[in-house]
């Protein structure tokens, strides 16, 4: 009799999906959507997608409690909290945050109904569908059509998704029916050749420089830790392996790769392998006895989701590292011409504090081309000033990047002379530039170095978060314009200003790749890199190498970065100086705890273990 009532509810439920669909349009409610108009902006060659081929789109959940989940991942990271340390499991998650399995199952089982493949996550926010175009246009009542939008392709419907009201009531949002990313991987080649590996370019470099050497040769080194990788490109695993055998590490049963979804759009993304082989590498060599899972998605703003969500389902990474970007401007082009949610932000913000109530150390890193952010038209002669998502999110580590010391000539009349650590920034070739512009012209990765430089700024999308509030230098800034239009500009004046926000990044170290790291991958060998995208699984490692030795994960380290910044056992080094240490726009305020040019300086890792509870 069970088994009976079960098929009859299945056959009502598809006669709701197809006949409201079709015939009783009525009787449907738009669900939240990235359209508020009608009409979409700047699409040429528009056509049909063919009806046979396989879109999968995330039913986004709303979340209950809203409010209490970002106090909450607030207090299990606030050491004079009751909750200090009662981190979540993703079941506990659930149970207090996300939607109910009963509501879960009956949504599934819609979906299926209307026959499309439907799996729920395990956090009750997020229902993965996939299925034919002819499927997904009449289930949700769109008309998926392909153009070209600034050059890139894209997938949209000019029609907002519409489902029966029962089943609209709990969903949040539809992503992917869209389907748009325009993001970056973070790393920067350097004009330097490398023939192979050796100690001034292998991580030990970094364990060195920020005490941190003792820490990951004694003690467990990450044994029992997972490092998680998230990653839009492929794994070159035999790369990597041989990367960390000629580090002196173990390889044997420590890399491992989870796919996790999401769609792919052709010709957006940056999918080579050096951005994986670079995180992964440097990860596995700070924490050698740690695994890195690395999880792989496909390049779309579904992927983003679909990665995080899988981490943190699975919880067995403590450390998660993202060295993949985009600047806000981009999303807030998305909104303006309905290509995008105006809801992404808060939904991967959701996602992020997530993983900060289940105590997992996300570190992002915070970009590559210093304040300025990327914009969709090419035509523009000047990028803004700009943070970049999503290392502008309250409930990650923003890792900013900073250049060693260094006296080199690199090419007739190129030369950079630096006596201390400084933020990143291509203002150390500007002098060069200005008396030889033709040198730079015929060595193009100079002339690249001019404008990149460690990302960092106030987010306009995420408020400023509590850790912040009161820290001397946090919403006030110093500036210095350096690009311009017309090129590079030299001895812009010093400029003074306030505006409130998440100020990134929360932390820095070497990312210059003229000081950088030496990578190995599958097509090009031995090569010198950098960007801030090799900072981020280096502090990821260090959580793995330090989460060992505790009894309890680390968790969200930005609360206790900022307390600690303010005692007199600090474990920073500021790079506070007002000249000579600038992300091309941001530079230091001296004397203040903070600045968004170089967040809170530079780690002693030895410091912060003994004093981080």
């Amino acid at each position: 009799m069970k088994k009976m009532g079960l098929i009859v509810t299945s056959l009502v439920v598809g006669l709701i999906c197809f006949g409201g669909i079709q015939g009783q349009a009525a009787k449907l409610v738009t669900v939240a959507t990235p359209y508020r108009q009608s009409r979409l902006q700047h699409l040429y060659h528009v056509k049909k997608v063919a009806k046979k081929k396989t879109v999968s789109l995330d039913i986004v959940l709303k979340p209950r409690q809203t409010k209490t989940l970002s106090q909450l991942a607030l207090a299990v990271n606030t050491t004079d909290s009751q909750s200090f340390k009662g981190y979540l499991t993703p079941q506990q998650f659930r149970a207090k945050f996300g939607q109910s399995s009963a509501t879960t199952s009956r949504l599934t089982r819609y979906f299926r109904a209307c026959h499309l493949q439907a799996t729920a996550a395990n956090n009750g926010l997020l229902i993965r569908v996939k299925g034919h175009v002819a499927t997904i246009n009449k289930a949700f009542a769109v008309n998926l059509k392909t153009a070209r939008y600034h050059g890139k392709k894209i997938q949209f419907s000019k029609q907002a998704p519409r489902l029966p009201k029962q089943v609209a009531q709990p969903i949040r949002a539809v992503v992917g029916v869209t389907n748009l990313m325009i993001a970056k991987s973070l790393t920067t080649k350097s004009p330097a050749q490398v023939k192979h590996l050796t100690a001034k370019r292998s991580p030990t470099k970094f364990l060195k420089q920020y005490h941190a050497s003792n820490l990951a040769t004694s003690g467990q080194q990450g044994a029992g830790q997972t490092v998680g990788i998230i990653s839009f490109g492929h794994v070159p695993t035999a790369a990597i392996k041989h990367f960390w055998r000629q580090a002196g590490v173990p390889t044997t049963g420590r890399l491992e790769t989870k796919t996790t979804g999401g769609a792919t759009v052709m010709d957006n993304g940056d999918d080579s392998d050096d951005e994986t082989a670079l995180d992964a590498e440097q990860a596995g060599t700070i924490a050698p006895r740690a695994k890195v899972r690395v999880y792989t998605a496909k390049f779309s703003d579904i992927g983003w989701l679909d990665a995080f969500t899988t981490a943190f389902a699975e919880n067995r990474a403590s450390s998660l590292s993202l060295s993949w970007g985009l600047s806000e401007n981009i999303l807030r082009d998305l909104n303006r011409d309905h290509l995008l949610t105006p809801l992404y932000g808060d939904i991967m913000n959701t996602l992020l504090a997530q993983g900060a109530i289940q105590g997992i150390s996300t570190f992002v890193a915070s970009g590559d081309t210093g304040a300025y952010g990327q914009n969709l038209s090419e035509s523009s002669a000047m990028p803004g000033i700009e943070a970049d998502f999503p290392a502008d999110s309250p409930w990650v580590t923003a890792t900013g990047g900073s250049t060693l010391p260094i006296k080199k000539t690199f090419a007739p009349g190129i030369s950079v002379n630096v006596t201390r650590e400084r933020t990143w920034g291509g203002d150390i070739f500007f002098k060069g530039y200005h008396q030889h512009p033709l040198q730079f012209i015929k060595h193009p990765i100079l002339l690249e170095e001019l404008t990149a430089a460690s990302g960092g700024g106030i987010s306009r999308l995420y408020g400023t978060p509590k850790y912040q509030q009161g820290v001397a230098g946090v919403n006030t800034y110093n500036a210095r314009k350096y690009l311009t239009a017309v090129g590079p500009k030299s001895g812009p004046k010093l400029i003074h200003g306030y505006r409130s926000g998440r100020n990134y990044p929360d932390v820095v170290a070497n990312a210059d790749p003229i000081t950088g790291y030496d990578i190995y991958s599958k097509n090009s060998g031995w090569e010198l890199m950098g960007g801030t995208s090799a900072v981020a699984p280096q502090f990821a490692a260090m959580a793995a190498v330090m989460n060992s030795d505790r009894s309890q994960r680390m968790g969200l380290w930005n609360p206790q970065l900022y307390a600690l910044a303010q005692t007199d056992h600090s474990p920073f080094t500021r790079l506070d100086a007002a000249t000579n240490n600038g992300n091309l726009y941001y530079v230091g305020q001296p004397g203040k705890v903070y600045n968004q040019a170089a967040g809170l300086g530079t780690v002693n890792f030895e410091k912060l273990a003994r004093s981080y509870q």
